[in-house]
């Protein structure tokens, strides 16, 4: 397949295209089968290609150890594509951002001497040869997976990279004493004040003048691109930027664009009439650095990520509605755009330890097509449009802006024109009905928060006019099959390392200078990921306990719980951790004259993203102080035992629990032994369920205490029920077995005098 471009559209096998893609994450639909139904469901949506992010993280959980097998095959992925017949667009990063774990790259990277991600620091560019080597190594595992794919469309490198980083005053001490006062949803509403982006923003346009710099440079991105080249990608190369006039990277065959024009969901965007009004000049800045260059929009905006403590997806997907889509689609038309791929058209399960912190388990993202694989108006706005564009593609893949047609009403955006067509793009950015003077009757009012766009042929005559906006909603669903009752529960404590005779000879030690340097966090430990157990034996009384942990910890002394609490100031997962060294109170602490123990338990909720150069943020015990007491300490990851890695799979025969254990009901509460973990284990069969018509969950009521979920091993969800949103857990085909005994585990973690659990049920979703 041939792939050429010019100033208006790409040219495959010599033929203009309308390329309409959408996002998928694979590596959160744990499931090929799951990836078949998303890919035809895309189809159907009248996509024609579909975007992929190859998580480096994901692939390689150690230097030189890569793993393309099973959940992680893309060569199946690849061709599952091409069996959709859908164009492929890669995206191998190094870093792809999306809501995981430092942006996508390994944490291991963090103990590699010399590494500087992204050859990138607050002061600017520098060039780091031992991330470049990584580099080089991790797009020559992944690159030949796609490179002479026949349906490979585009490749793109890095991610909304430019230099100094982004938003790079979410960085410093101010920044950190910001979050850690005000915590990071009020840093976060006065950062987003108009009067400082305003501000921001002609400090940026100052940068622009004074350096003279339209577009970007640099060593690392022509390296990634000349890598990229030699391992065989023969189609366009292709980078996204995140502002239209400031860091455009030019060492690349094609620039793009993002946008998100609704990223506040506290309010409602059909308020301010301005909301779309952010794609205005897109076309003159993207010209402005090289004329020869189709707008290409990435990233449009298919929905948009919640976060602890969040509204809930439903709310998101309400909030954006069918008429967000509509108007974020045709408001890039209206700028020329040729290529644009929705961020995210698939929502998934951010399952196992992958998340960095600003996000939970879901990753539905309000999109088109559900984590659950449902279907709304959403979905049928982005189908009836594409129905539409399809019978105009060869005009509107090469139009142009008609200077001086002016605005003949309010409601008239711009006029384009196509070869043979042209196209007035209206718009009633108002939450009233309006009717506008259009020369025909035909579809003359506008509905609220309609953008129309109306076809005119060669003669004037009217041709077509875009669909109106998706009113009705989904059929109601078939009444859900019997599913099983999760009645009765073995209960068992799961923590016996805080038991003082507890052999923990098998597990590593943590030597003395680590500690007073401070290297017992856990990349330093080379964990990672998740859970972190610290035991301690010291003789007598601690003579002080001053701790920074983060996330979330909780500390035991001679098995009584001392303290808990949260280092989770900045829920953003940008910028600083707004941490400090806490005093914990010894008070209540019966010592023994002889030998105490002292247990930690700590829990990272991911690493920063990266976006600004943060995801070397310590997490774990980031450091504490114990006085003159001379303390010999080892540790263990995981929450439970056999627990590793970033996406575990547990072998629960295998881990250690107490030998007693009691058959429970739900709702279940217990305020004495055991402390630590309680473990739920329970099992289920299916019959008479069809995966590919029903999606199956399980909804949690309120209970107390942190659990994570198992799903048959694999942790499929992290449950904070004192935080929220998410009370609802997809079970993914794939792992979730239709004609075999499941097993379903939950571990609550105990982090005050009780802890409880409420109802747990099955659901179809």
């Amino acid at each position: 397949m041939q792939v050429e471009f010019d100033h208006y559209s790409l040219r495959v096998d010599g033929v203009r295209r309308l390329v309409r893609s959408g996002s998928l994450h694979y590596f959160r639909l744990p499931s090929p089968a799951l990836w078949r139904d998303r890919l035809e469901k895309m189809r159907q949506a009248g996509l024609n290609a579909v975007d992929i992010y190859y998580p480096w993280n994901y692939h390689s959980a150690a230097p030189g150890d890569y793993d393309f097998a099973g959940l992680r095959d893309v060569d199946r992925l690849h061709d599952l594509i091409e069996e959709a017949g859908l164009w492929l667009i890669a995206r191998p990063g190094p870093y792809i951002c999306a809501e995981i774990d430092f942006g996508g790259l390994p944490a291991w990277l963090h103990n590699v001497p010399g590494v500087i991600p992204r050859c990138r620091e607050a002061t600017g560019f520098t060039y780091s040869r031992a991330f470049m080597e990584a580099t080089d190594e991790w797009l020559g595992q992944i690159v030949p997976h796609f490179a002479r794919r026949p349906n490979l469309l585009l490749v793109q490198i890095e991610n909304e990279y430019t230099v100094p980083q982004p938003f790079r005053w979410l960085q410093g001490d101010f920044a950190d004493l910001l979050i850690r006062w005000l915590g990071a949803g009020r840093a976060r509403r006065w950062i987003g004040s108009k009067w400082l982006q305003r501000l921001l923003a002609g400090r940026a346009r100052a940068e622009v003048r004074e350096s003279r710099l339209r577009g970007q440079q640099s060593p690392y991105m022509q390296e990634l691109y000349q890598r990229v080249r030699e391992l065989g990608v023969q189609v366009p190369i292709f980078h996204n930027d995140i502002l239209p006039h400031v860091g455009r990277q030019t060492d690349v065959d094609m620039i793009a664009l993002d946008r998100y024009p609704v990223t506040d969901l506290s309010r409602d965007w059909r308020d301010n009439p301005a909301t779309f009004d952010v794609f205005s000049g897109d076309e003159r800045a993207h010209d402005a650095h090289r004329d020869q260059n189709p707008v290409f929009y990435p990233e449009l905006q298919g929905g948009w990520y919640d976060g602890w403590g969040g509204t809930g997806y439903a709310s998101v997907r309400s909030l954006l509605g069918p008429d967000g889509i509509d108007n974020a689609t045709k408001g890039a038309l209206s700028e020329r755009a040729t290529l644009w791929n929705y961020y995210m058209f698939c929502g998934g399960v951010t399952w196992g330890y992958m998340s960095s912190p600003d996000v939970y388990s879901s990753y539905d993202y309000g999109a088109p097509i559900a984590e659950s694989g449902w279907t709304g108006p959403r979905f049928e706005s982005v189908r009836r449009l594409n129905e539409f564009l399809e019978q105009y593609e060869a005009d509107l893949a090469e139009t142009d802006w008609i200077a001086g047609s002016g605005r003949w009403c309010p409601e008239h955006l711009c006029t384009r024109q196509g070869p043979e067509y042209r196209f007035e793009f209206l718009r009633n950015p108002r939450t009233e009905a309006r009717r506008v003077p259009t020369p025909e009757a035909e579809r003359s009012e506008l509905e609220p928060w309609e953008m129309q766009i109306r076809v005119y042929g060669p003669g004037k005559q009217l041709a077509g006019v875009s669909p109106g906006p998706v009113l009705r909603v989904s059929p109601p669903a078939p009444a859900p099959p019997p599913l099983p009752r999760l009645s009765t529960w073995r209960f068992s404590g799961a923590s016996p390392q805080l038991d003082p005779a507890y052999d923990d000879s098998g597990w590593a030690e943590i030597d003395r200078q680590q500690v007073e340097q401070r290297h017992i966090d856990i990349d330093s430990l080379g964990v990672h990921y998740g859970f972190v157990w610290y035991r301690g034996l010291f003789r007598g009384a601690l003579d002080r306990l001053y701790l920074d942990a983060r996330h979330s910890w909780a500390v035991w002394i001679n098995r009584q719980l001392v303290a808990a609490g949260d280092q989770f100031q900045n829920s953003i997962g940008v910028g600083p951790d707004g941490a400090r060294k806490r005093r914990v109170s010894l008070s209540d602490v019966a010592w023994n004259d002889g030998r105490n123990v002292i247990v930690i338990l700590v829990e990272s909720l991911g690493h920063n993203k990266g976006f600004v150069d943060d995801g070397a943020l310590p997490r774990g015990i980031v450091d504490i102080d114990t006085g003159g007491t001379p303390i010999s300490w080892r540790y263990r990851g995981g929450l439970v035992r056999g627990e590793r890695g970033m996406n575990p799979l547990v072998a629960f025969e295998g881990i250690e629990r107490a030998p007693a254990q009691q058959e429970v009901e739900l709702p279940h509460v217990w305020g004495a032994e055991p402390h630590g973990i309680g473990l739920y284990e329970t099992s289920f069969a299916l019959s008479g369920i069809d995966p590919k018509r029903v999606a199956l969950g399980l909804s949690f009521d309120p209970g107390h205490g942190k659990a994570n979920l198992y799903l048959n091993g694999y942790l499929i969800g992290r449950y904070w029920p004192e935080m929220g949103p998410q009370r609802q857990f997809v079970l993914p085909w794939g792992l979730l077995h239709p004609d075999e005994e499941n097993q379903l585990a939950i571990a609550v973690w105990k982090r005050s005098a009780r802890a409880a659990l409420g109802k747990v049920r099955l659901q179809v979703l």
